[in-house]
């Protein structure tokens, strides 16, 4: 949509309280807190990210067009401007007002929390578009706009992007949109102009990079996304996180509750699990209903009870989302089955902390299965996280290959020592910086029955030093498992099996 087909939008009327210098309106067609912005009767918001020179930025904005200023702070200016007590705040609710007001036409839900934000989000969106026909989605994995599927979505996406798609959304007549809101988006006040019909709280315990004082930036930015719920707007959250029981007790808003162990409105009962299937029975009021899906963990069966109960608060029948929750068997790098002939399972999962290492690790040895791990080491990780990431990888796996993708050998040897000062019998582990090799390794050694657990890096790309070839664990793992089922390993090969390597470092 180019500008002289958006609507007129008077900044006077969207911001009342503001003041203004050198006008006393402002009418635009679009907005940007870029400069160099090629729009037409456009706004530029001045000050929306920390690093620029506003008063710099201001000249440069004037010469590409720009009609007005939104800014905290009065700027040496030849056009008139809007002084807003919050630059970002204002210029998010601009960018979704010069769209159009995508969201008083979409169905929409918000997805927050600290873990699990991601797999909820897409899980939702499977079953919306089971009952729907079409969905827009916006996360950390990509996206759709009802119409093209695959979309790159950035995890810190600005305001203007969440405006662009919604309102692409909107055009292709996409009945709803479930948007992962990410804690960069919390943050940069990035989705200050939504407004939704259902807001999913997944979790609010900590994890290994999330402190205390983070966990609260996430609380209070879940309060003020009370304040963005339309007017039957419902909150739906997670019973079994007792943090987040706790906050909605004292914030007590308009709730539906979901979980496995805690009483909720939507519960799930463990039915069966077997390897690389898990069977939960759903509960939602009166109704009943299994969901049988090759999502394993019971992080993922709270995903599908999350689906499930934005379902339940729609007023959908329960047969008819789990019909749809069940269309989605794998996500990307999230606990994601390699489907091969090999006659041990293969999985890929992002996991680069301890306490998500251990989700998935549980996921799979929940039924004594021996399970070899390929793990990438944590990068920008302190070294007690190192160590965490040790221990618990010497707890639940029985083989432990490290692999070190994201620095070079030389400098990655201080955080495999670290890793390794975590681990009671350090010589058991083995070390083979090269990826690729390491993975190769797994899946000679693997038996019958075990699970090969690649973890650190989901869905991500990497390389080696002898390969500057963008790779990926899915496909490697492909490739490799074809050729070890085709070329078993040998005795001779078995006995020459590596154990712990020392780097030599350069003092050798």
């Amino acid at each position: 949509m180019t500008s002289s087909l958006r609507p007129s939008v008077s900044l006077k009327q969207l911001f009342p309280s503001a003041q203004f210098v050198g006008a006393d309106d402002i009418v635009c067609r679009a907005c940007d807190s870029h400069p160099e912005s090629p729009m037409q009767e456009w706004v530029f918001a001045a000050g929306v990210t920390p690093w620029t020179q506003p008063d710099c930025d201001v000249v440069t904005a004037i010469n590409h067009g720009a009609v007005g200023i939104l800014t905290e702070q009065l700027l040496p200016s030849a056009v008139p401007q809007c002084i807003v007590p919050d630059v970002r705040d204002a210029y998010a609710k601009l960018a979704i007002a010069t769209a159009d007001q995508p969201c008083d036409r979409i169905l929409m839900i918000g997805v927050v929390g600290t873990h699990g934000k991601t797999s909820a989000a897409l899980t939702i969106a499977s079953m919306i578009k089971q009952i729907g026909k079409s969905v827009a989605y916006h996360s950390s994995l990509g996206g759709s706009d009802g119409k093209h599927s695959g979309m790159a979505c950035e995890a810190n996406a600005d305001a203007m992007e969440l405006a662009e798609w919604l309102r692409a959304s909107v055009e292709n007549g996409t009945p709803a949109a479930v948007v992962e809101l990410t804690d960069e988006m919390l943050r940069s006040h990035a989705c200050q102009g939504l407004e939704f019909d259902a807001l999913v709280f997944t979790s609010l315990r900590k994890n290994q990079r999330c402190d205390t004082l983070q966990t609260r930036c996430v609380e209070n930015a879940m309060v003020g996304l009370l304040d963005q719920l339309k007017s039957h707007g419902v909150v739906v959250y997670n019973a079994d996180d007792a943090r987040l029981n706790r906050w909605v007790a004292r914030h007590s808003p308009e709730a539906i509750a979901y979980g496995l162990d805690a009483v909720a409105d939507v519960s799930g009962r463990r039915m069966r699990s077997a390897p690389g299937e898990q069977s939960i029975m759903v509960q939602a009021g009166k109704c009943i209903a299994p969901i049988t899906s090759m999502l394993l963990g019971d992080h993922n069966a709270r995903h599908m009870l999350a689906a499930a109960a934005v379902g339940y608060s729609f007023g959908l029948e329960l047969f008819e989302t789990t019909r749809g929750i069940e269309r989605l068997q794998r996500i990307p790098g999230r606990m994601q089955r390699v489907m091969t002939d090999t006659p041990y399972q293969i999985y890929v999962d992002a996991a680069d902390q301890a306490d998500r290492l251990a989700v998935a690790l549980h996921s799979l040895s929940r039924h004594g299965t021996p399970i070899t791990c390929v793990a990438e080491v944590p990068d920008a990780a302190t070294p007690e996280q190192l160590a965490a990431y040790g221990r618990v990888l010497e707890r639940a796996a029985g083989r432990i290959i490290l692999t070190q993708s994201r620095r070079s050998v030389r400098f990655g040897q201080k955080a495999v020592w670290q890793v390794l000062d975590g681990c009671e019998y350090p010589a058991s582990v083995q070390i083979v910086p090269n990826r690729k090799s390491a993975i190769e390794l797994a899946l000679r050694q693997a038996k019958a029955g075990e699970a090969v657990l690649l973890c650190g890096w989901g869905n991500g790309n990497w390389t080696n030093d002898q390969d500057s070839k963008p790779m990926n664990d899915y496909e490697v793992a492909m490739e490799l498992a074809s050729q070890v089922v085709h070329a078993p390993i040998t005795v001779a090969e078995a006995a020459s099996l590596p154990g712990l390597r020392i780097y030599p470092g350069r003092a050798a």
